[in-house]
């Protein structure tokens, strides 16, 4: 038989492999793959990392070819890149998991059942990397679906429904409505700030002005890991 490359950390965990850490994945209609970070413990593992925030120290005030590729280190703080982000839900139904802590060590999460970014479209970037998200469950609260439908935008590229580009109000990058419930691509503030909204925000969980310590989104085929 033939070896399968696996397609993302859910195929690797099924394969035996149970250590968070930096793998190479090879999504179905991306086949030279990438690396990313396996988060092989969190609610049984098999979670692709795509975003991570954890000490300020890379700046996600970027511009849309950054956030189309991707920056920062996997290990550390990074984004993925949205085209990479297209490749791992496009070709299954993916569920999403936010987790999320605050200065004080306490922690929350939001999982949504089903996640996709720019899934039906021939052109993903020129379709502005859409989101599709639906099915909350958690002890964050819901501050992500209503950007559900909403187009990625960044500083250079305004594809929101503001009159105001929202990510060079708020200082991040983001699928913007008009403005946002959710920033988490926005300023490493460090806790509670005076300034509104253009922190590291998840609104329904700690309000508009406070940035969180931590946060890391995540995907793993929505059927879950192998019981």
């Amino acid at each position: 038989t033939v070896r399968r490359l696996p397609r993302h950390c859910g195929d690797i965990l099924a394969s035996g492999v149970s250590e968070d850490g930096v793998y190479s994945v090879f999504p179905v209609h991306d086949p030279d793959g990438f690396m990313v970070y396996c988060d092989m413990r969190t609610d049984g593992g098999g979670w692709t990392v795509f975003q991570r925030r954890e000490d300020g120290s890379v700046n996600f005030f970027r511009g849309w070819d950054a956030y189309r590729d991707g920056f920062g280190t996997s290990t550390g703080e990074h984004w993925l890149g949205l085209q990479r982000i297209f490749s791992l839900t496009r070709s299954g139904d993916m569920e999403l998991r936010v987790d999320m802590a605050d200065f004080d060590n306490a922690t929350a999460f939001a999982r949504y059942a089903h996640f996709s970014v720019g899934r039906d479209s021939v052109n993903p970037e020129e379709d502005g990397y859409p989101l599709s998200v639906d099915g909350f469950s958690g002890t964050a609260g819901d501050s992500f679906l209503k950007h559900s439908g909403m187009r990625f935008t960044t500083r250079d590229r305004d594809q929101d429904q503001s009159e105001n580009n929202c990510a060079a109000y708020y200082q991040g990058a983001w699928w913007y409505r008009n403005c946002h419930t959710s920033n988490l691509n926005g300023q490493y503030l460090r806790g509670g700030h005076a300034s509104y909204a253009d922190g590291v925000e998840w609104s329904s969980w700690t309000g508009w002005q406070y940035s969180l310590r931590f946060t890391e989104m995540k995907v793993r085929p929505r059927t879950g890991p192998p019981s």
